[in-house]
């Protein structure tokens, strides 16, 4: 079959393609065989490989070096004997002779010097080869200037090409630092003809031109040396890695053969400690789980208490509505508050317990002063003391105790414990119930006692009593004297602070003594201290009738809520479901707001300080912001004012307190913190 003409010249390569395509390729190999090859991308690696480079050429540069004294020494041979026969050369004869010697004595010196370990060693090798290369076209160039032509460039010109032939050939030097060399020879040799004309210009340009050419066809042979050298070090490297890597595999075969044979002899011991480990492991799981049950019964047993009395108070307070009879109605309304209190108390216990020992939690640390956070504490339980009839004393130094720590969850610890010795006081006892709390420190450490003189703690409860739900003398669980969860609470508080520890004495019938322990710090500076509260007593009586409130809450059974209370409170308000709202009522409201009560998170990614600044924005002015929210305290970031924050659920007797904090100005510490 016939093939088309332009298919077969589509088949067939031009001969004047064949001979471009050659042409470029040898001008692409001509340019590699006269680029200086690049150095490993790691230095560790490129140093490893110069290391490698010279030990392997440690003995043929030595037997180089000795060569090259032979030759010069043969040289020394043939100027005794034909130049001092030479008429022309018989005025600089002994000045031939005596640079001849030095050259001999300069590689005598370089000869000794490869002789010597440190030879092996890249630095060193190239240092002392080099010495003798530029040495001996020192030496050359001086003959060159010093003898008369045509002699200078017959005899001694032509003994800078040997030197080439050896920096280049015989040397292994790095291609960049022969041709440094050369480059270094060649430029000597036109600036001397340039200055004292050391050749006459036919021999000069003859001889250069020769040069030249050895200059190119050596550094190409370098380089073409120092390519394969590259390349061999690389793949002796790679083989090195896959015979570790093989080798490496053998010894794991040989380990898992020896391990294979061991186990087939131990077999039965290793079947039985499984199944030993087996029912470990499921005594273990089943002693959890059954923890965990016991956990969620007590808790929900415990849950299940207030709310059945919350439902029955609710439905009572409804029929004795319904037959007119408000007083008792009333009285039905106030042991149901007491209920929800209760169980408020309680979630927010369990919650707090959960989030400690879940690890969620992250301790915020800053430097305050100690006796103000038990200051606070003590107010705090004032009442509960006075309703049990135990006496509150406080045992303080005069001066302020800095400590670093988080005041947030050292204050619930010092709560925890002193509520803990209000509720089990011994009423029975004729002396009257005492719980003192005490500061006491040292030169770099304090601690916090507090003493009570109540039932105590036999020894063999000291560690069940920091167990959730654990409760001494308390088999009928009377909620009065706590849930069972503050001193597991105390434990997991005391367990995430740093160097925080506490410790327990107690005798049965005399009462018990818990001490919380942490190092002292410096004086804080440019911080202000927590505030201390005003009197609660005090605070729950202040009036806030015709107060102004601008209320934001999403949830909406929460505003409703809300906005009951602070009408029975006499409070006016506008609420909003949303930023977006609570911006479109700042835009009509007539009064400046005297408080801001507000959830922290919002929809669409608001919160508090959003709600805050913009507020600030709005009304030209700062205005206090209580935080209502179901996330700690703790989280909570500072906002643009005056600020409290409240966990959910509050009781209405502690949201009112809050309340009436924030107006009556009683946080100047606070209002005093930028945030």
């Amino acid at each position: 079959m016939d093939v088309p003409e332009d298919i077969a010249d589509m088949a067939a390569p031009k001969p004047s393609r064949l001979f471009s395509s050659s042409a470029r390729d040898a001008g692409l190999s001509l340019v590699r065989n006269l680029s200086i090859p690049k150095p490993f991308p790691e230095a560790a690696l490129e140093a490893q490989f110069l290391e490698d480079h010279s030990l392997r050429f440690c003995a043929f540069r030595r037997a180089s070096a000795l060569l090259a004294l032979s030759v010069w020494v043969c040289f020394l041979w043939y100027d005794f004997n034909f130049g001092r026969e030479s008429a022309v050369l018989a005025p600089v004869f002994m000045q031939i002779m005596a640079l001849r010697l030095a050259g001999i004595a300069l590689l005598v010196f370089v000869g000794s010097l490869t002789l010597r370990a440190s030879f092996a060693t890249h630095a060193t090798s190239q240092r002392v080869i080099l010495t003798g290369v530029y040495g001996c076209n020192l030496i050359l160039l001086l003959l060159v200037a010093l003898s008369p032509g045509p002699f200078n460039y017959t005899w001694y010109f032509v003994g800078l090409y040997l030197v080439f032939f050896f920096q280049f050939g015989f040397f292994y030097l790095k291609s960049r630092v022969a041709l440094t060399a050369a480059v270094v020879t060649f430029s000597s040799v036109i600036l001397l003809q340039l200055t004292i004309r050391i050749l006459s210009p036919e021999d000069f340009y003859m001889g250069l031109f020769y040069l030249f050419n050895v200059v190119v066809i050596g550094h190409g042979v370098c380089v073409h040396a120092e390519r394969v050298s590259r390349e061999r070090f690389a793949a002796e490297r790679a083989l090195g890695v896959l015979n570790n890597e093989l080798l490496t595999a053998n010894v794991q075969l040989e380990k898992k053969h020896l391990d294979l044979l061991a186990s087939k002899k131990d077999q039965d011991t290793k079947t039985n400690a499984l199944l030993a480990l087996k029912e470990q492991q499921m005594l273990a799981a089943e002693t959890a789980s059954r923890e965990k049950s016991n956990f969620l019964a007590a808790a929900t047993h415990d849950l299940r208490q207030p709310m059945h009395a919350l439902n029955l108070f609710l439905q009572a307070a409804a029929e004795a509505l319904h037959h007119d009879d408000v007083t008792e109605a009333a009285r039905l309304i106030d042991e149901s508050g007491r209920s929800s209190v209760i169980l408020a108390r309680f979630l927010n216990a369990v919650l707090d317990l959960s989030r400690l020992e879940s690890g969620r939690v992250v301790p915020r640390y800053h430097v305050f002063d100690l006796k103000i956070a038990v200051l606070e504490a003590a107010e705090q339980l004032r009442p509960l003391a006075t309703m049990h009839g135990v006496e509150l004393r406080l045992r303080m130094p005069q001066a302020p105790v800095f400590v670093r720590s988080d005041a947030h969850w050292l204050g619930r610890a010092i709560v925890n414990l002193v509520s803990n010795g209000i509720r089990y006081a011994d009423a029975s006892k004729k002396a009257e119930p005492v719980v003192i709390v005490g500061v006491v420190r040292s030169a770099t450490r304090t601690r916090i006692d507090v003493v009570d003189n109540g039932i105590g703690i036999a020894s063999e409860h000291w560690d069940s009593i920091f167990q959730p739900f654990f409760q001494v003398g308390n088999a009928e669980q009377d909620n009065d004297r706590g849930l069972g969860l503050g001193l597991s609470i105390v434990n997991a508080v005391v367990s995430i602070l740093e160097e925080h520890r506490i410790e327990l004495k107690s005798t049965e019938g005399r009462g018990s003594r818990f001490s919380l322990e942490m190092p002292i710090c410096g004086s804080p500076l440019g911080e202000t201290a927590p505030r201390a509260r005003g009197d609660t007593a005090d605070l729950q009586t202040v009036p806030l009738d015709g107060l102004y409130v601008l209320l934001v809450e999403d949830d909406s059974l929460v505003r409703a809520s809300t906005e009951a209370l602070l009408v029975q409170w006499g409070m006016l308000f506008d609420s909003a479901s949303s930023f977006e709202e609570f911006e479109e009522t700042l835009n009509t409201i007539e009064r400046y707001p005297d408080l801001i009560i507000t959830d922290f998170r919002l929809r669409d990614s608001k919160t508090a300080r959003d709600v805050a600044m913009l507020g600030a924005t709005k009304i030209g002015r700062r205005c206090p912001c209580l935080v209502v929210t179901g996330e700690p305290a703790a989280t909570i970031v500072p906002l643009a004012c005056d600020h409290d924050v409240l966990s959910k659920p509050v009781s209405p007797a502690e949201l009112r307190r809050q309340i009436a904090s924030l107006i009556s100005g009683r946080s100047e510490a606070d209002a005093a913190r930028v945030c």
